[in-house]
């Protein structure tokens, strides 16, 4: 059996080295493109520091676990020496978003983030999550039947991260639906603006109470998929479609529909509001 305790110690250094790295290079480094995907015909912003920060987790992983399945956002700029270093024979799958909201780090922001997970091949739900902001120097990691912490500048001791009431009001994403909108309102959620594109920043504010709902919809599982149990463990849900916590693909599929509340209650009513809105949720 894998030691959790033992990972979360690893890749907490890892991720730390990674939010040097970005921030030491923050305003020097191009912008490049990544050519986009068969669903959503849009190019993706990506730089070095995305492949520098994702050899930085891979090695560190590895050293670890070397049994993991492996996950990454940007493996197919991964070197073929360090993917076999990997067995893949575990039922753990490691996803890495080495740098996620990598437009607003291009732009100079401080709004994106460094993360990690564990996937359970088996029930399709993260046993581990962790979110780095190197710009505040704050990680938060949530594992399964633990419960949330929180850490704060190197060296910082974990701390139990308490529950906050979720606000009544939900924050504007991208892909989100006029008709979205329309049924958040009519539940008297007030809209907020989101002064980030990182869905790591988004749990964050979700977290902190800053904010009530977040709805994603047509994002990847690696987005959403390491911070839902930063959320679940918090009292809160990430639902899918039909109501029920989301299960993810092992690829990393784009997911229809994700609503995250810190508040569970909410979640549902807010699943319910738009799928009864439209007949469908897809």
């Amino acid at each position: 059996m894998m030691d959790m305790m033992r990972f979360v110690t690893q890749m907490r250094l890892a991720l730390r080295q990674c939010g040097r790295v970005a921030v030491a290079l923050q305003g020097q480094v191009a912008t490049e493109y990544k050519v986009p995907d068969s669903r959503h015909q849009q190019s993706t912003a990506v730089s070095v520091v995305d492949r520098v920060c994702q050899e930085i987790l891979l090695l560190a992983a590895a050293q670890m676990a070397p049994e993991l399945v492996l996950y990454s956002e940007e493996l197919a700029a991964c070197p073929r020496e360090l993917q076999e270093l990997f067995s893949q024979r575990s039922s753990y799958e490691l996803v890495v978003d080495p740098v996620d909201g990598t437009d607003d780090y291009l732009a100079g922001r401080s709004s994106y983030g460094h993360m990690v997970g564990l996937l359970d091949l088996e029930t399709g739900r993260f046993d581990l999550g962790m979110l780095y902001f190197a710009a505040t120097g704050v990680l938060v990691w949530g594992l399964r039947g633990m419960g949330t912490f929180i850490e704060r500048g190197f060296g910082g001791l974990p701390q139990r991260l308490d529950r906050v009431d979720a606000p009544r009001s939900a924050t504007e994403v991208k892909r989100m639906r006029e008709a979205d909108r329309s049924a958040l309102e009519g539940l008297d959620l007030a809209m907020t603006p989101n002064s980030g594109a990182s869905v790591a920043y988004l749990v964050w504010r979700l977290l902190m109470g800053e904010t009530g709902v977040v709805v994603l919809r047509q994002f990847h599982g690696h987005d959403s998929g390491p911070g839902s149990v930063l959320v679940e463990e918090l009292g809160g849900a990430m639902l899918a479609a039909d109501g029920d916590p989301v299960r993810y693909d092992p690829n990393m599929a784009r997911v229809p529909l994700v609503v995250a509340s810190s508040d569970a209650a909410l979640a549902r009513e807010v699943v319910a509001a738009l799928v009864g809105g439209e007949g469908r949720a897809l």
